[in-house]
């Protein structure tokens, strides 16, 4: 694995009317399109009660109505409708 792929690629959409896990789309490079150690905001600890914004990309089909985003270490965020 490639550059923020490495620290990323746990972070998944889940379609369970699906069964299908998505991971965040990559460049060329295997740099995932995503908020990462570049980003001006990025942390290495969230202190309790700090909120930081990340940001991932993926390609979700038209068919998907809804998602679960998973990321490692947190319960799942379920029902996020996707327009």
């Amino acid at each position: 694995m490639y550059g923020n792929a490495l620290h990323y690629s746990g972070v998944t959409a889940h379609s369970p009317s699906e069964g299908t896990r998505f991971h965040p789309l990559m460049d060329a490079n295997g740099d995932c399109f995503c908020s990462g150690v570049t980003s001006v905001d990025f942390k290495k600890a969230i202190d309790p009660g700090q909120k930081v914004a990340y940001w991932s990309m993926f390609s979700i089909p038209d068919n998907v109505d809804t998602i679960d985003l998973e990321i490692p270490g947190f319960e799942p965020i379920e029902d996020i409708p996707i327009s």
